[in-house]
């Protein structure tokens, strides 16, 4: 990805320094001016033929998939593999979409208790169990959360499991006991 970022910028400054030429050309010695385009034309030619066009259509393709919309089903997936069975349905999804900026994914999910044990069996969750008169305290810590992102609604008692990686990475899902919601949280930045 290096490469095509450098060959790129590399043309794209042969292209400023032309056009300046072309506006500022009488103040430039012609030699001075066939030595620059030169050097730079025979350094953009061996960095495609170093990187090649193959790498390079990988490359910008990579980059168009990553910038596009992502269904909920396909983060779900990514998250926590394929789902067992059909007892998995996002009802409502918000993508992180630049990790440093927007804070997490947010998800509300509706799963079957066999695929809820599946997916808290991928990791060490820390289990927790609350109170809905808990929730102005549970949820404090979840800050600029979607309108729909309601844990608090799950019933009278939920379970809220936590799956620490460092400081600014955790993952936190709640279910409540008397409902097939889940509610996922992926802190990632």
């Amino acid at each position: 990805m290096a490469e095509t970022i450098l060959l790129l910028l590399s043309i794209f400054g042969l292209t400023a320094f032309l056009l300046y030429i072309s506006i500022k050309g009488t103040k430039l010695s012609k030699k001075a001016v066939l030595i620059s385009v030169m050097a730079v034309l025979i350094f953009i030619v061996l960095l495609f033929y170093y990187t090649g066009p193959a790498k390079i259509k990988s490359d910008i393709a990579r980059v168009i998939r990553n910038s596009s919309p992502k269904k909920g089903t396909d983060v779900y997936t990514l998250l926590f593999g394929k789902p067992a069975g059909n007892c998995m349905t996002v009802i409502n999804f918000k993508d992180q979409v630049i990790p440093t900026i927007d804070c997490c994914i947010w998800m509300e999910l509706r799963l079957c208790p066999t695929e809820l044990n599946r997916i808290i069996t991928l990791k060490n969750y820390h289990k927790t169990r609350l109170n809905k008169l808990d929730s102005t305290n549970f949820l404090h810590s979840f800050t600029d959360r979607p309108l729909w992102w309601t844990p608090q609604l799950l019933g009278d008692s939920l379970t809220k499991f936590t799956f620490i990686i460092n400081e600014d990475k955790e993952q936190t899902l709640f279910w409540g006991d008397d409902s097939a919601h889940l509610y996922l949280c992926d802190k990632a930045l």
